[in-house]
């Protein structure tokens, strides 16, 4: 397993609730089938999406295989066509803690 962040943004202007372009690839087939297409580019799971609306920001949590194809991902599902995006590769804080526990020993 291993985890990434999509994290991205958007601009006002850009947001699917000012924008009827924006909204129409928010809601096109690709994007609300979304399991169909990250299987397609090797994420086996995506383990949340989160969204500040007013901020124009997100993150999701993905558990994937390669994070070139999370961007072919976000190119092909439309995240990308009014997102800029950023690909995060992520651990947990107990790994985090395991690392610091093996360049720090007590």
């Amino acid at each position: 397993m291993a985890l990434f962040g999509i994290d991205g943004f958007h601009t006002t202007d850009a947001c699917p609730l000012n924008n009827s372009k924006s909204a129409k690839l928010l809601l096109n087939a690709e994007m609300l089938n979304l399991d169909k297409i990250s299987k397609k580019y090797k994420i086996n799971k995506i383990l949340g999406q989160y969204h500040s609306a007013l901020e124009h920001t997100f993150l999701w949590i993905v558990d994937a295989e390669d994070p070139h194809l999370i961007q072919q991902f976000c190119i092909e599902s439309g995240l990308a066509s009014f997102n800029a995006v950023k690909i995060i590769p992520l651990i947990t804080t107990q790994e985090a803690i395991e690392t610091v526990k093996k360049v720090n020993p007590q």
